[in-house]
């Protein structure tokens, strides 16, 4: 009799176990079909683009404001070239003859933090971050070298390498940040320039890459090996999202900006103004 009453709970709990099993195997298929169907009603706004690769409808012109103060560049970084044997997808500014704390850094668009890195260079410790706006639209700051306190929270989670290893780390969740908001009040390095400029190295870079689509240099035919022969790494990384998303960031700021910009001279005594995205 007692095997019997036993018998009968043992099967009572496989069946309990069984519904149970049923129950959570219909919620995930339930969150996994709604992810699919509507995915704005199941998963944080967030992380909808980053499953489902949809966007918000960007603003039509899409127009930075320029990170810096475009009176105190002295010459430009052009996206998209050879730069000291490595191919660099962004751009930037140099300040030659201004000290790197008299130059501030500025969010030029409304976005979030989406990710970041710090490491040391020459004993001085540099920081990235990549922002992104919910529309698809990527930038990206680096060589930073005194941050907001904001931006020095953000930037004491991520790990300091004792080597040059720029690799970035996500920032979960992103952080909103509006234009005009101050993210860095110094650039660059304060030693290791020439010395004709007190041995100050003052510059910023900043890349802007469209999510949506594939830029247009990375699908012609040539792309595979059009710089193996000047970067020996090119074969690693020529199919990369960043090189693939680049875009000349000269289109995507003013008329009166972009013209301060082609006025100025290029940074890159090698390269000069050739680029793989600025036509």
């Amino acid at each position: 009799m007692n095997n019997y009453i036993k018998s009968k709970q043992y099967d009572k709990v496989k069946l309990m176990r069984k519904f149970l099993l049923l129950i959570f195997a219909g919620i995930i298929i339930f969150l996994v079909a709604g992810a699919i169907r509507t995915p704005e009603k199941v998963l944080p706004k967030a992380l909808i683009n980053r499953v489902t690769n949809s966007y918000e409808k960007c603003p039509d012109p899409f127009t930075f404001k320029t990170p810096i103060d475009l009176n105190k560049v002295t010459s430009i970084l052009y996206p998209g070239q050879i730069r000291g044997g490595n191919y660099k997808a962004h751009g930037g500014f140099r300040f030659d003859g201004s000290r790197p704390d008299e130059i501030t850094v500025y969010a030029p668009i409304d976005a979030q933090v989406i990710a970041g890195a710090r490491y040391p260079v020459n004993g001085e410790v540099q920081y990235t971050f990549d922002f992104e706006h919910l529309c698809g639209i990527r930038y990206r700051l680096g060589h930073l070298l005194t941050l907001s306190p904001k931006f020095q929270a953000i930037a004491e989670k991520f790990p300091l390498p004792t080597d040059l290893n720029s690799r970035t780390t996500q920032v979960s969740p992103p952080i909103d940040v509006k234009q005009g908001e101050i993210i860095a009040t110094a650039v660059g390095l304060t030693k290791g320039g020439p010395q004709t400029l007190g041995g100050y190295n003052t510059f910023v870079d900043w890349g802007v890459y469209d999510y949506r689509q594939q830029n247009e240099a990375s699908q012609m035919p040539d792309w595979p090996t059009r710089h193996a022969s000047e970067d020996s790494e090119w074969s690693k990384y020529y199919n990369s999202e960043i090189y693939q998303h680049a875009v000349c960031w000269f289109d995507w700021i003013s008329e009166a900006d972009k013209a301060k910009v082609l006025s100025l001279p290029s940074s890159d005594t090698q390269s000069g103004k050739n680029s793989d995205y600025c036509k």
